[in-house]
């Protein structure tokens, strides 16, 4: 594909990083987003518009694809977060 035809492409379909970080950062600063809220563009096939609350795919909400996101991304950065192992015992409620 030419240089030409993807500029043309990306014009029609796409839109500039600045805009694109836009949904990311609104689910990280607004004070009206809860939690397991997805935030993308407002646009056609969500590509390109303002922020907007949209349906995430089922992976999103797959507690295994979670795991492997965060252990994948925890060997390319080489940052750990060691995070307390879940109970079946609900908060508060001690045996």
């Amino acid at each position: 594909m030419s240089v030409f035809a993807m500029k043309i492409g990306n014009a029609l379909v796409a839109q500039k990083a600045d805009r694109g970080a836009l949904p990311q950062l609104f689910a990280a600063t607004a004070p009206t987003v809860r939690g397991g809220q997805f935030y993308g563009p407002s646009g056609f096939q969500e590509a390109r518009g303002d922020p907007l609350e949209v349906q995430a795919i089922s992976a999103a909400h797959d507690p295994a694809t979670g795991h492997r996101l965060w252990s994948v991304s925890e060997q390319l950065t080489g940052v750990t977060f060691p995070l307390p192992t879940p109970t079946a015992e609900p908060p508060g409620q001690h045996r």
